[in-house]
């Protein structure tokens, strides 16, 4: 049975698929016009792009994210530092990398947090933000290629093993064949090892109608473009409301 992910009202799992809006501002006064502009849009989930940011200072960080939590309250908020390893800006490593998660958790001023499924012990770093009552979202990114259906199917149940409340998979197709495999994957998952919600997307043009029908295959959330996209293929929010299949 499929354990639901209950977050401020908001629930992942159930219904019809929910829209997160990505902040990607660079500094707090950005951040703030961005979220002015983006309320009327109404997404269901703000996710926080940190690796986004000028400076990774640690108390204007958390002033910060308290800012963003203030102007977006009470919708759930995710908080995401993207390595350039999966496509982000974010050059930590390792221990840093760590202790910024674990920092973020701490504050109690978000409900998501975003853990790599290839970073380092990302089973213990998975459980030590568990236990500041704050959930996770295990990722994996690949902007180069859609790998077989049965790596696909690997990753998303390793994010259910290291415990991560959603696991999220995006990837890049070539051909369309591509995005049917990912689709594919996502049923089989949905149909035979899926006890948690997961996330699945085709990045690019060709991969636009797994962002409008994935939730047909189990995705249980998909990503609207909000001032500026965060990835490619990314639909701005409003059509995305009007799409969804």
């Amino acid at each position: 049975m499929l354990k639901l992910v209950e977050i401020r009202g908001v629930t992942i799992g159930h219904g019809k698929p929910k829209i997160i809006v990505s902040l990607i501002s660079s500094t707090r006064d950005r951040l703030q016009a961005e979220i002015e502009y983006l309320l009327q849009k109404k997404p269901d989930i703000w996710e926080w792009r940190l690796d986004f940011m000028e400076t990774f200072e640690e108390a204007e960080l958390i002033e910060t994210l308290s800012l963003i939590r203030e102007l977006t309250f009470p919708s759930p908020l995710l908080v995401t530092y993207r390595t350039v390893q999966e496509g982000g800006q974010g050059r930590l490593r390792s221990n840093a990398y760590a202790n910024l998660l674990q920092l973020i958790a701490k504050s109690q001023l978000c409900d998501l947090v975003d853990v790599e499924l290839f970073s380092e012990d990302n089973k213990q770093l998975v459980a030590s933000i568990h236990a500041e009552g704050v959930k996770v979202i295990v990722s994996n990114h690949d902007f180069e290629k859609t790998p077989p259906k049965e790596e696909l199917i690997w990753r998303l149940r390793e994010m259910q093993f290291i415990n991560g409340d959603i696991g999220k998979l995006a990837v890049m197709p070539k051909r369309p064949h591509d995005v049917l495999c990912l689709l594919d994957a996502a049923d089989q998952m949905k149909t035979l090892y899926a006890d948690r919600p997961f996330i699945v997307m085709s990045m690019g043009d060709l991969g636009v109608i797994s962002r409008l029908g994935g939730h047909h295959y189990g995705s249980s959330a998909t990503f609207a473009a909000g001032s500026t996209p965060s990835a490619p293929g990314q639909l701005p929010v409003e059509l995305m409301k009007q799409l969804l299949l």
